[in-house]
């Protein structure tokens, strides 16, 4: 037989475990933002030079949200014959250098979020 004492410990551990549920796909899983990583921010002339650009999702403290990914679309703007793009996952690509000194841009298009992102690319020496 289930005492009012008992009852009460049950419904109170289902209303925090129903808190804590919510509290995490708000704050940890929830995307928020979409970062775009660019590492290194620039080319070398050599064909051994590359960028990775990355679409990161970002929860409410501004960390990678938790097993959550997103796609993105790269689009190169200008100076086309500057660059080639080679897709790595569906997040990110890397950036080769032609051999050519200029300077590029990439339209980078998250999945989610509000706004494109253009992305700068100089080839230096």
């Amino acid at each position: 037989m289930i005492t009012m004492n008992q009852t009460l410990i049950i419904v109170l551990v289902v209303i925090v475990f129903a808190k804590v549920l919510i509290f995490a796909w708000f704050y940890l899983f929830n995307i928020y933002e979409v970062k775009i990583s660019v590492n290194p921010k620039s080319l070398k002339l050599n064909s051994d030079s590359k960028i990775e650009i990355e679409a990161i999702p970002l929860n409410s403290f501004g960390t990678k949200a938790l097993f959550r990914n997103i796609s993105a679309n790269f689009e190169i703007v200008s100076s086309e014959d500057l660059i080639r793009v080679e897709p790595q996952k569906e997040n990110s690509v890397f950036v080769y250098s032609n051999g050519k000194i200029g300077t590029a841009e990439i339209l980078v298009t998250p999945s989610i979020g509000m706004f494109p992102s253009k992305i700068e690319i100089m080839i230096e020496e």
